[in-house]
């Protein structure tokens, strides 16, 4: 795959806010199923680090966009985690989990993603 010039902008931006975010995690299930002689295989869990904040909703464009007054918005810095967040993932961040509900918006340098997300019990 061909590297983009924005790659260095991405690092850039997380070099730059390297510890001066919350640090959380991102949750992945990959669901079980049958494998290729109909065994059954367990769903497997892996944890990725990540830096980013929480933050609420502007009231007036939620109830416009139709967004749920209990959601909150989480960003990540992308280049301080392996992997993109995605709508099902769970999120850790400021002690409370968090289910991805689905992706609002990823900056057109591929820096930061943002998430619209609601609080779960822990997991």
């Amino acid at each position: 795959m061909a590297r983009s010039p924005l790659d260095g902008i991405k690092k850039a931006i997380a070099k730059g806010f390297k510890g001066k975010l919350r640090v959380g995690t991102i949750r992945r299930t990959t669901p079980g199923g049958l494998d290729e002689f109909g065994d059954p295989v367990e769903p497997t869990t892996a944890d990725y680090p990540f830096e980013g904040i929480r933050e609420s909703f502007d009231a007036s464009w939620a109830a416009s966009a139709g967004i749920p007054e209990t959601d909150v918005g989480i960003l990540v810095l992308l280049g301080s985690t392996t992997v993109d967040p995605k709508q099902g993932d769970m999120i850790q961040i400021e002690g409370k989990w968090h289910m991805v509900r689905r992706v609002l918006d990823i900056d057109p340098a591929g820096a930061t993603i943002r998430l619209q997300a609601y609080e779960v019990a822990a997991s």
